[in-house]
């Protein structure tokens, strides 16, 4: 049988002393993270205000503004706080751009760092 967890009760989870505020907001793992500290998923709010839930997984890294105020609601946390770069302090979206994914640097396929060396015979 296994042991049981003790689970922490989060319901006076303060998330203002969660982290400090940057200027470009929150990473999406600690929004992530905050939704789960708060005993949610994503998924599962999602269903309550009848959205995708890639809906909300995509909210992390564009904006969207209905489903972005879904999870600043939930958290407790202003829009601004967490997307400094689509909202303004007033909650209103001031830009549509995508937040930029970190380039990613690939070894060419085929190439000699690759695969292994051939050995004469």
């Amino acid at each position: 049988m296994p042991k049981s967890r003790h689970i922490p009760d989060m319901s006076d989870l303060n998330l203002t002393n969660f982290r400090q505020a940057r200027a470009t907001g929150w990473h999406p793992a600690e929004v992530i993270c905050a939704v789960k500290m708060k005993g949610e998923s994503l998924a599962g709010l999602a269903r309550k205000v009848r959205l995708s839930r890639k809906t909300l997984s995509w909210a992390l890294t564009k904006p969207h503004p209905r489903a972005n105020r879904t999870i600043a609601e939930f958290l407790g946390v202003p829009l601004n706080e967490l997307w400094p770069q689509w909202f303004d302090s007033d909650g209103k979206l001031i830009s549509r751009e995508a937040t930029p994914r970190p380039e990613i640097k690939r070894i060419p396929r085929g190439s000699r760092a690759s695969r292994p060396r051939k050995r004469a015979a």
